[in-house]
């Protein structure tokens, strides 16, 4: 199912961008070239590190170690590599580059981030499962939809979706193949424990997740930016 998505989601926005403006939208995504490249890359070896340090500072503050999954397997690690690639450029097409285009275009840029980013913490209550449960449904709208206007950025700055799927798949590899976070279960890395989250640990771990996003603002204003002026 998920091999068909993506696709479709493809099609669909090339084809109605197509339609409303009668040009491929895919040469303003993809080029130049050399300058996609570096954003790509730029993004995603800052989100790797960035989501590496973040489960650092996490399993130390959890008391957790890691260790090698007994369950793993080269099919299971590809699955959820593809499993987060289709997921994550699935997201992309629809949430920057379909609501959040056609958002700014008929709308003020701002109000169209806002709105995008809201309708992206939406479908996360969904995606997570936490329809219901209020305080749940409260955290997880704050944070995907901080991240979400962190993805809406990225976008707005360089009018294309490779700098948002770069920063998007970077946290989701390691955050859900490597440290097992994922929905797909046990992949690479597996916890000594599972710490709960009450009390001081949920206070530390929600400030962690807070900052996050505008670390990434930061990255993207300074280096991105930097990047597009060499160009």
């Amino acid at each position: 199912m998920m091999y068909i998505i993506l696709p479709t989601l493809l099609l669909l926005c090339w084809f109605t961008i197509y339609l409303s403006e009668k040009r491929n939208i895919f040469h303003q995504w993809l080029l130049p070239a050399r300058l996609r490249g570096s954003e790509f890359l730029l993004g995603l070896i800052f989100s790797i590190a960035l989501c590496l340090l973040t489960q650092f500072f996490l399993s130390q503050l959890g008391d957790r170690t890691w260790h090698l999954s007994n369950d793993i397997s080269i099919g299971k690690l590809t699955f959820s590599l593809l499993y987060d690639f289709n997921s994550v450029v699935s997201e992309e097409l629809l949430f920057r580059g379909s609501i959040l285009y056609f958002l700014i275009k008929y709308w003020k840029t701002g109000p169209a981030v806002l709105i995008s980013a809201s309708v992206f913490g939406i479908y996360h209550w969904f995606s997570f499962g936490v329809w219901g449960n209020l305080a749940a449904m409260i955290l997880v709208f704050v944070v995907t939809g901080l991240m979400g206007y962190v993805f809406a950025v990225a976008y707005v700055k360089t009018k294309s979706i490779i700098l948002p799927i770069a920063i998007h798949l970077g946290w989701n590899w390691i955050n859900n193949t490597v440290f097992s976070n994922g929905p797909n279960g046990t992949k690479l890395l597996e916890a000594d424990k599972t710490v709960p989250l009450e009390g001081l640990n949920t206070i530390f771990s929600l400030g962690i997740y807070l900052i996050i996003p505008f670390l990434i603002l930061a990255f993207i204003k300074s280096k991105i930016i930097k990047e597009r002026e060499l160009a």
